[in-house]
């Protein structure tokens, strides 16, 4: 069993390192709202009104549709996952379907492309690129919390674009490898990818056995904060004292 936590602290970055986070916040932002207006555009494309429906030809011809999207997408590293023998489940070279029953993979298809976004906007290439493929998981959930229901049957209203003051934040999904450490100054500093050593308070150590899993730089009214997710895989499972049983469970 394992136990999430979540820590946050006050970030005290250099100005340079301020300059970094505050331009990579600003270019997710935009990245966010290309590719929402992405998903948008095409959805309301092939939709029509319930009372108009044509029920023996397309809405959108066939063509048109998938016309800018490529049907497969071809991997260009062994996949990280492994089966039982320690070789890897997909590897470089495989095809993969972006189209599927009729249905795009968007997330495929949008993280293939960031590798275009980076030679038509070079200043990309600076950002960490998973904090980039986040952007993209992002969008993936604002559209599936669009289109498909809760377990109440609602759904949320149509997703809107992120103005500046309504995109606080950028993610590390894997940040297992950071490290906290003390500068020449003696100021704690934590390490974060493509950016370096940021100051920080460090006011509340990180329990024993815990790991550093995620963290979130995100910005509030009086600075730059980082949420932690730790993690502990070494949690016992605790057992209830007393089983429940035919005999001592109330019976109606």
């Amino acid at each position: 069993m394992s136990m999430l936590l979540k820590y946050k602290y006050k970030l005290k970055p250099y100005k340079s390192q301020a300059v970094i986070i505050s331009n990579w916040l600003s270019m997710a932002r935009k990245q966010y709202n290309y590719r929402l207006a992405e998903r948008l555009n095409w959805f309301e494309a092939t939709r029509t009104p319930v009372n108009a429906c044509p029920l023996n030809v397309s809405v959108v011809p066939v063509d048109q549709i998938y016309q800018n999207i490529p049907e497969f997408r071809i991997q260009t590293r062994d996949g990280r996952k492994k089966d039982s023998n320690g070789n890897p489940i997909t590897r470089k070279g495989d095809k993969h379907p972006n189209i599927i029953n009729g249905y795009v993979v968007w997330e495929t298809v949008q993280l293939a492309d960031l590798a275009q976004t980076k030679k038509l906007f070079p200043e990309y290439k600076s950002m960490h690129s998973q904090v980039l493929q986040d952007v993209i998981q992002r969008v993936q959930t604002t559209m599936d919390n669009y289109t498909k229901p809760y377990q109440n049957g609602k759904t949320s209203g149509r997703p809107k674009f992120k103005g500046r003051h309504y995109y606080n934040s950028f993610s590390y999904p894997q940040l297992s490898n950071v490290n906290i450490v003390k500068n020449a100054n003696g100021r704690f500093c934590i390490n974060l990818p493509k950016i370096g050593l940021v100051p920080f308070v460090y006011n509340r150590s990180i329990p024993l056995g815990f790991k550093v899993k995620t963290g979130t730089v995100i910005r509030e009214a009086d600075g730059w904060y980082i949420s932690l997710t730790i993690e502990d895989k070494a949690v016992p499972l605790r057992r209830a004292e007393i089983q429940p049983t035919e005999d001592n469970s109330c019976m109606y």
